[in-house]
This record gives structure tokens, sequence and C-alpha cells, in this order.
């Protein structure tokens, strides 16, 4: 992916971590699967076995353990605004010209070239394309990614062109950024291993989910699949 999909991603996806700040998050990662109910999917000559393997384990191997599967989506938030405000200020001192000043003596009434050029130094000192580093209201993540996302694109105003020095700065920000957001937004699958063995081969149980999708427990060993919808 490039910087600029990255940048985007965070322009994109901001209101989703918004969203996702109201949303309940699961208790316990692993999620809770109700495998014990699954079992009656199995075969019947392996149903009284299973059933008796599940009663001596210990269920609260699956789902007892505080859940790791996101980071606190507002403290996510949090490093994402300081990492990308934090890039903004940095380019903007190297790139940004300082807005213009002085005083503009007239002639008197009538003097058009004077108000002319108060009026560029105006424009010029409250360019809404400057980089703000007071504005509390734009000193935010998705606003730095779209100011560093136009520095990216060569988009025209007060700056000087970007060194490849400020680019790869961009570009390191932006990609940590986006994968924040794709963890938190639970896009990127994860796997983990269960204590608990497979009832009908005893091998190895997976876990996977966190991307949104309905977890699902695989055995490597004889391939049996079970999801949450058939412990429902």
């Amino acid at each position: 992916m490039t910087t600029a999909t990255h940048l985007q991603t965070v322009i994109n996806h901001w209101t989703d971590l918004q969203t996702a700040l109201a949303v309940p998050q699961a208790d316990t990662w692993p999620p809770v699967m109700g495998i014990a109910r699954l079992h009656d999917h199995l075969q019947a000559d392996e149903h009284a076995w299973a059933e008796r393997t599940l009663d001596r384990a210990n269920m609260d191997q699956i789902g007892a353990t505080t859940a790791p599967l996101r980071i606190t989506i507002l403290d996510t938030m949090t490093r994402i605004d300081h990492r990308l405000v934090n890039a903004a200020d940095h380019i903007a001192a190297h790139i940004q010209r300082p807005a213009k000043t002085g005083v503009v003596r007239s002639a008197g009434p009538g003097d058009d070239i004077a108000l002319q050029l108060k009026t560029l130094i105006l424009r010029d000192q409250h360019d809404e394309r400057r980089w703000s580093l007071t504005d509390p209201r734009r000193r935010t993540a998705p606003f730095a990614a779209a100011w560093l996302l136009a520095r990216h694109d060569g988009a025209p105003g007060p700056f000087t062109p970007l060194t490849p020095l400020h680019r790869d700065a961009i570009a390191a920000a932006a990609r940590w950024a986006a994968d924040q957001i794709h963890q938190a937004l639970e896009m990127v699958r994860r796997t983990q291993v269960l204590e608990q063995p497979c009832p009908h081969c005893r091998g190895i149980l997976r876990i996977e989910g966190g991307d949104g999708q309905p977890p699902t427990v695989k055995c490597r060993g004889c391939g049996r699949k079970w999801t949450s919808t058939d412990a429902a």
C-alpha cells in the first residue's frame, strides 16, 4: 500500500473509530463459543466420548481471560492523533512559508494599491491551507492526515517542495497510523491456539476471529470446524 492509501485510510475510517467507541466489545478473548453444544453435531458413535471429555475439561479455558483483541479504541485514537499531529508539526516547520506581515501605508482614501496589499496580507495570514499550531479543531488525526496527503501530492499553497527525508517521515507516520486503525477496527483476523484439544481426534484447536466476522474454531488434525452460529 502507498503512503497516500495509508493517509486515506485514516481519513476514511476515523468516523468508524468514533462509532466503535459506543459499540460494546467482547468481554473475553478467545470469545465464548459454546463448544459443548456444538458436539451435538458430531456423529452418534463419538458423542458420548466427546461429552465425557468436555465434562472433565475446564471450559473456562475458552473465554476466560481479559480481551486483548482490541487496544482500547480511545487509546488508539489518542496515539494516532499524537503521531500524525506531531508529523504535521515537523513537516510544517520545514516547508510552510511564514505568513506575510507588515504595515501598509495608505496614501489616503481611494488608494486601491494599498487596499490590495492589505487584502493579500490578510489572505496569506488566514490561508486555510496552512497547518495550524494553535487551533484545536484542526489539530486532529484526520485533519493532519488530509494536510499531509495534500503535501505528499504536491498540492499548491504557501509551502516549499518536500524533500526525500520529509516524504520518508510522512510515509512512516502514515503506515503506522493505518496499521493501528486496521487493528482497532478488527480488519486483521487473529488466530490463537486453545488449550482445549479437539473432542474428536485430540488434535490442536485454533480459534480465528477479530476481523468483525463470526469467530471460528478449527481442528488442525481432523479438519472439523465450529462457529458461533453453530453454537447458537
